[in-house]
């Protein structure tokens, strides 16, 4: 199975049409939240358009599993036919316990409670804007840095999860950042 695993988008549908671009058609995605909105610290990301990335999330083919961030409103969810749910997605994905939240109130000690917590194979989170991909003996954490609005010196990044192997992806070129295996 082909996952793209996304987060930050706030609104532009120019990112999503360029990470479909890199990452070509998925089985799934799941998105880390701050979806549809720019947010009020933020400046409005190149090619912002919710209505717009709203209608092609809803032509995605496949689940979007989404996770609720900070700078989502109720009312997204009567544009997007996906459920947003907060603050927490739990699903079982490729055999592993994937706990997806937007992350705002995390710092890494708090992500590692989470997994315990929920006995979680793997933890996806987004809202710092930066991406990040570590593991240790019992969790895979995972940050996919944001496609719209990156804090970061690769600029905008996803993630790929595709059989036993996560990726980074810079989407300027394409390349992968940093590797794991599951």
């Amino acid at each position: 199975m082909k996952i793209g695993i996304i987060s930050d988008t706030h609104g532009s549908a120019a990112a999503w049409e360029r990470l479909l671009n890199v990452l070509g058609e998925c089985d799934m995605f799941i998105h880390a939240g701050d979806v549809l909105y720019h947010g009020p610290r933020n400046q409005l990301p190149e090619g912002y358009d919710p209505e717009r990335l709203a209608g092609l999330l809803n032509n995605t083919r496949g689940p979007v599993l989404i996770s609720r961030g900070n700078c989502d409103a109720e009312i997204d969810g009567v544009l997007i036919k996906f459920p947003i749910q907060a603050p927490y997605v739990l699903a079982y994905v490729n055999d592993k316990s994937v706990l997806v939240t937007h992350g705002q109130d995390l710092d890494e000690k708090g992500m590692i409670g989470l997994a315990e917590k929920f006995r979680a194979n793997m933890i996806i989170c987004g809202h710092t804007h930066v991406p990040l991909l570590e593991q240790d003996a019992s969790c895979t954490y995972l940050n996919p840095g944001s496609c719209a609005l990156p804090k970061s010196d690769v600029g905008a990044t996803v993630a790929l999860w595709e059989g036993n192997e996560i990726s980074l992806i810079a989407l300027s070129s394409g390349s992968v950042i940093k590797k794991i295996l599951l």
